[in-house]
């Protein structure tokens, strides 16, 4: 008789990271909401809404079947998920042109969203095999997530130019490449995932990376 497979309850470890993430996007969603005065609009609209679901989506993610032990792997995807947690409006869009940078992110958004939904439970954070898709907006990339996410972080930039923003996108930038590299070497232990790789070539940007 086949058993049923043993599912892990949630450690102080699950619990703890959830907590943070948590509270960083309570902080930046109440940071974002305080410029919506002075800005007389929603102040980084696009980039709450994903960072909620991506929150919400970390909170009820599926044990992996495999998870990395790299530490690079870690460091690198704790890094990009709460990167932009401390970006901070400061809000002078760049040549005037607010409506475009907006829409800039509600774009990379709903992208990013149409993604994740793809992904469901499968979502997660650090390198690991949690089930395999390969439909939708996978057909075209393999991460097509963090190709929207590149998206609603510019537009968020380019609506609020500052040292401390750019600093963060372009780290946040670099850890997802890393990201990127690190759950490549995970997945490609799974030959489902190999014959993928063949059929999609590029990564994050078609023809170029």
């Amino acid at each position: 008789m086949n058993k049923r497979p043993h599912r892990r309850r949630a450690g102080w470890w699950w619990i703890l990271s959830t907590a943070v993430v948590a509270t960083l996007w309570i902080l930046f969603f109440i940071a974002n909401v305080k410029a919506w005065g002075e800005a007389k609009r929603p102040v980084g609209f696009g980039a709450m809404e994903l960072e909620l679901a991506f929150a919400l989506l970390f909170v009820i993610r599926r044990q992996p079947l495999t998870v990395s032990r790299s530490r690079v792997a870690w460091l690198a995807a704790g890094g990009a998920v709460c990167g932009m947690l401390f970006a901070r409006p400061a809000y002078e869009p760049v040549l005037g042109l607010e409506p475009l940078w907006a829409t800039v992110q509600i774009v990379g958004a709903i992208a990013a969203l149409l993604g994740l939904l793809a992904l469901g439970r499968s979502f997660g954070i650090v390198a690991a095999n949690r089930g395999l898709k390969m439909n939708g907006p996978y057909r075209f990339v393999r991460h097509p997530v963090y190709a929207a996410y590149l998206v609603t972080m510019v537009g968020y930039l380019l609506e609020n130019p500052s040292l401390r923003n750019i600093v963060l996108v372009s780290i946040v930038t670099g850890l997802q490449i890393v990201r990127i590299s690190e759950e490549e070497r995970c997945l490609r232990e799974d030959d489902e995932y190999r014959a993928y790789t063949k059929r999609v070539r590029y990564r994050l940007v078609p023809f170029v990376y």
